[in-house]
């Protein structure tokens, strides 16, 4: 494999920052081949153990072999083994597993740990979180991967600091005043705010951050363009009954949900308003995407979406021609998806799931992408996008986004678009941003809404 400038350069930046870094290139800049050529520039450092999402780590194995003749072993079961010793210098397992794989991997006292889309790691709270860290804690170097390190919120990145330098910034409430803006609340302090957001990406820059552009890197990488596609749903009276009356709404349907919402009404407003929206929507969905095929002949669609149900849908309508990928796909079937639909003329449409199809894979057979409808956070609908704009693609891309009006929908197309500027400031060192939390910001919306009726 013949890596491109840029990418030996960000394994020399690897290596000046100690083995240690966040590797934070936009998607499809070849993080992964990045990671696996460093592998090979010290291999006195082994074991190597890289932690993934599930739906990623056969990818890893592929990748390693294809590119770099390196023999990776996949760890599989949810308990680790008693051999005294690894079964291979380079080993991957997804993160759902490493619980109960720890002992072992501490026991095989791993040199070099990879934590693949390390926003996984993002919560202190998270089980997944304390395991990585014991596992990062005594490894000669950590790497931590991922286009988009923080999804929401500057403390996000406080776990993966503590992963690669826990030196930099040893005391979360230090971090926390000094950059997520905190505000008090009847339960206490929350720092999901952000503040000196050009202080802290200086100093990421000059200690572990590694972060370059599609555009600033890859001249020859076509535009990506996104084209909002409004529409108006056919009857707004049922979405309406819900938004004015979401109990009396819900009660007429399940008396014992009703009960249950009750007791967090707004929270419970905003999952059920989405999730209606999407069966409201899906006929006109299916049939905008038979006129893209109809209009585009000989063209692939990659489509998203948050709901299993949608999954469904569409591969019922165009199950000759589509496969999917969602958390029901997993492992080597997942791979082979991926490939059918790179490699097929006869599979012009692949179906996923905003998380399980928007990490580790490549779609760029594709140069239209779909959000059938939007994830919670800004770094997961990037994420989605950069599947189909990568390194590989040749054309012009368009993302186009199927938003019903007049609905949360609408709310949630504007506030994603306003906010996306907050990873940007932090990775990217630009303008200053404000506070940002989807979820919030759509309570407050609806409480006001709730308030004028």
């Amino acid at each position: 494999m013949k890596l491109r400038p840029f990418q030996r350069e960000g394994v020399r930046q690897i290596y000046r920052f100690g083995g240690r870094a966040i590797l934070a290139d936009e998607m499809g800049l070849g993080k992964t081949i990045q990671a696996l050529y460093w592998i090979t520039k010290i291999p006195h450092h082994r074991p190597v153990v890289i932690v993934t999402p599930a739906t990623v780590k056969y990818c890893w194995q592929a990748e390693a072999g294809l590119h770099f003749g390196l023999h990776i072993i996949v760890l599989e079961g949810s308990k680790g083994c008693r051999l005294s010793k690894p079964p291979g210098p380079v080993l991957v397992l997804n993160y759902d597993i490493l619980g109960g794989w720890l002992k072992t991997l501490l026991r095989w006292r791993p040199q070099v740990v990879i934590f693949d889309e390390a926003h996984y790691i993002k919560s202190m709270g998270a089980r997944r979180t304390r395991y990585a860290l014991r596992l990062a804690r005594d490894a000669a170097s950590v790497l931590a991967l991922s286009g988009t390190p923080l999804t929401n919120r500057p403390i996000e990145l406080w776990p993966i600091l503590q992963a690669v330098r826990p030196d930099l910034f040893p005391s979360l409430r230090d971090y926390g005043w000094r950059y997520c803006r905190p505000r008090y609340t009847p339960w206490g302090w929350m720092f999901d705010g952000a503040s000196n957001l050009d202080e802290l990406h200086r100093i990421l820059r000059h200690e572990c951050l590694i972060r370059r552009r599609k555009k600033d890197v890859l001249s020859e990488l076509p535009a990506k363009s996104r084209h909002i596609v409004p529409f108006r749903l056919e009857s707004y009276d049922e979405y309406r009954r819900a938004q004015e009356d979401f109990l009396g709404w819900l009660r007429a349907i399940s008396p014992a949900k009703a009960n249950r919402a009750s007791r967090s009404e707004a929270l419970t407003k905003i999952g059920y308003l989405l999730r209606l929206v999407a069966q409201l929507k899906i006929d006109w969905v299916l049939r905008w995407m038979e006129d893209f095929f109809a209009n585009h002949p000989g063209e692939k669609m990659v489509a998203l979406t948050m709901h299993t149900f949608v999954v469904d849908a569409v591969m019922r309508r165009f199950q000759k021609r589509a496969v999917m990928v969602d958390g029901r796909v997993v492992g080597r079937l997942r791979q082979e998806t991926v490939r059918r639909f790179q490699t097929s003329p006869r599979v012009d449409l692949l179906i996923g799931n905003w998380r399980a199809a928007g990490v580790g894979i490549t779609l760029h057979a594709s140069r239209t992408a779909v959000a059938i409808d939007l994830p919670w956070t800004p770094g997961d609908l990037l994420q989605g996008e950069d599947r189909i704009h990568r390194i590989g693609q040749h054309r012009d891309v368009i993302i186009h986004y199927l938003v019903a009006l007049g609905t949360i929908e609408e709310k949630q197309i504007k506030i994603l678009h306003k906010k996306t500027s907050i990873l940007d400031a932090i990775l990217d060192g630009r303008a200053k941003v404000e506070d940002f939390d989807l979820l919030d910001a759509l309570l407050k919306a609806m409480r006001r809404e709730d308030n004028m009726v």
